[in-house]
């Protein structure tokens, strides 16, 4: 899937003057463009106010679902040869408002990104020079499916310290994230990630956004399908960005008419661009992923412990024919089935630490966790253990990354999915 599509569009050569005759940097009239201007407010030698060093500050333009990013650059500003457009945006949450699965069509994108600039500045879309327009980066986008929720945040507690070549973990990973490459890299960029983890909070925004936000509103309409929300459960998205440089060294054209051209020739070859980039990028990590593994402790003999400690003798009940009879004695109750309830609950904190760390169990596990944790110091078990269990053994019981990690390319999309169009955002 085409995640997300930055921009670039120069004002046509007529617009454009220099700032000083022979001087070679560029400008054009920002004050006329119609565009909400910052500038630094002074005072003059009368008293009179009087704003200077204006300038357009990155603006969420309004669409029929989810802002896009838009700034225009005035003025010729560092590499930066000619003013003009930049535009950020997910061309999936434009065309169907959400991103959970989409198209890969760079011109469909293009084509919509454009659509609401020019719906929204008329006057500033004139300017420019449309078909000189530059891709800066595009985000490509596959996952794979997982089979539960503790196999999803064991395989991100996995991917964390996976790296190979060129492609290096970052660090400054999340508890369901990871992510490789220098954050300003010119290059290339990679993450992976939970899906619904991310659907949820975003469903979260939207719905903290109110009444007044008509494209918060349309966007949970649409993102509150409970197939979507299903389709997000246990999906590892892994997003591989490809920026202006890195596709300048493949031969990739850059010039957006040209990219949409050579995208669309290799269609005709039975090729897709967007998975092809994606498994450039990504292929050093999947080389990885063969030699690393993934712990799966058996935890049958912490679970006995629990049992043998913590089963609680089942309430004693009257049978039915003493009760009719009215007799009233000891003898007359019949032991119950033992409960296991409490030895259960226990379980699941000590597993929650096992997946997912003392401080992360701590923080959004049961409010008895403390509890908890004293009855398992009860059968055996060390706090310091406890807090360190998510590190322990890692060479206990594991199988390869690459068996969870599995990404089928012909299950990207539901079998009710329909391709948007233009027309319909």
């Amino acid at each position: 899937m085409l995640d997300r599509l930055h921009l670039f569009i120069p004002f046509r050569v007529p617009c454009v003057s220099r700032l000083e005759s022979g001087d070679p940097h560029f400008y054009v009239d920002l004050e006329s463009l119609g565009v909400p201007l910052q500038g630094q407010v002074s005072r003059d030698e009368d008293g009179q106010l009087q704003a200077d060093y204006l300038r357009h500050p990155w603006e969420s333009l309004s669409t029929g679902f989810t802002p896009m990013a838009f700034k225009v650059f005035h003025q010729t500003l560092g590499k930066r040869l000619d003013p003009g457009v930049e535009l950020k945006a997910s061309p999936a949450k434009l065309l169907q408002g959400h991103n959970v699965f989409g198209p890969t069509s760079i011109r469909t994108g293009a084509e919509v990104m454009l659509k609401w600039l020019a719906g929204s500045y008329p006057k500033l879309f004139a300017l420019l020079d449309i078909r000189e327009t530059v891709v800066y980066g595009m985000d490509c986008t596959y996952s794979s499916r997982l089979n539960d929720e503790r196999t999803a945040y064991q395989v991100i507690d996995a991917l964390v310290n996976v790296s190979n070549g060129h492609t290096k973990s970052r660090g400054n990973n999340y508890e369901s994230s990871a992510y490789w490459g220098a954050k300003e890299s010119r290059l290339k960029r990679l993450k992976a990630y939970l899906k619904h983890t991310e659907y949820q909070n975003q469903l979260e925004e939207l719905k903290r956004a109110g009444r007044g936000d008509f494209g918060a509103r349309r966007a949970l309409k649409v993102m509150s399908d409970p197939r979507l929300i299903e389709w997000t459960k246990y999906l590892l998205r892994m997003e591989a960005t490809v920026l202006h440089r890195w596709m300048n060294r493949r031969n990739i054209p850059t010039k957006l008419i040209d990219l949409c051209a050579y995208q669309e020739e290799l269609e005709g070859q039975g090729r897709c661009l967007i998975q092809e980039c994606w498994k450039e990028v990504t292929k050093d990590l999947f080389a990885a992923f063969g030699g690393v593994e993934m712990k799966v402790i058996n935890d049958d003999k912490v679970y006995e412990a629990l049992l043998e400690k913590f089963t609680k003798p089942g309430k004693g009940r009257m049978t039915k024919e003493r009760m009719e009879a009215g007799v009233l004695k000891p003898s007359i109750y019949v032991e119950g089935k033992p409960s296991i309830s409490y030895a259960n609950s226990i379980f699941r904190t000590y597993l929650s630490i096992k997946d997912y760390g003392w401080e992360h169990t701590k923080k959004l596990g049961p409010r008895n966790f403390y509890r908890h944790v004293a009855d398992l110091c009860e059968v055996g078990l060390s706090k310091a253990a406890l807090q360190k269990l998510n590190e322990h053994d890692r060479k206990s019981n594991v199988v390869p990354l690459l068996r969870f990690v599995n990404v089928d390319f012909g299950a990207q999309r539901p079998d009710w999915y329909v391709e948007p169009c233009v027309e319909a955002a």
